[in-house]
């Protein structure tokens, strides 16, 4: 097992290319492999020297795609709307119990 070497390894391929972007700009060495076994995975291989400052870099990456809490967009739509009939419904009933007596 060669432990001179780091991989990270992605699903998307636009955290993918984050990734390259940062290594570049930062001037970090790699090399890149992209397998496809139904599902296409990009590796980065990185020497265990820069692992520190790619790992920085992996940070970034991630960051600038994080995908959102609720990402279909009918679900988060329901939810909101779930959220503000449970919200009018309780303020209804704290009017009408505190307020007609």
């Amino acid at each position: 097992k060669d432990r001179s070497k780091k991989v990270f390894y992605y699903r998307y391929q636009d955290v993918f290319e984050s990734m390259q972007n940062e290594l570049t700009s930062h001037h970090i060495p790699f090399e890149t492999t992209i397998e496809d076994d139904g599902t296409k995975t990009f590796y980065v291989i990185v020497d265990a020297f820069y692992f520190d400052n790619a790992g920085a870099c992996n940070a970034k990456a991630l960051s600038m795609h994080k995908k959102p809490f609720l990402a279909d967009k009918a679900l988060r739509i329901f939810i909101l709307v779930v959220f503000f009939v449970a919200t009018l419904f309780s303020l209804t009933g704290y009017i009408v119990t505190n307020f007609f007596k």
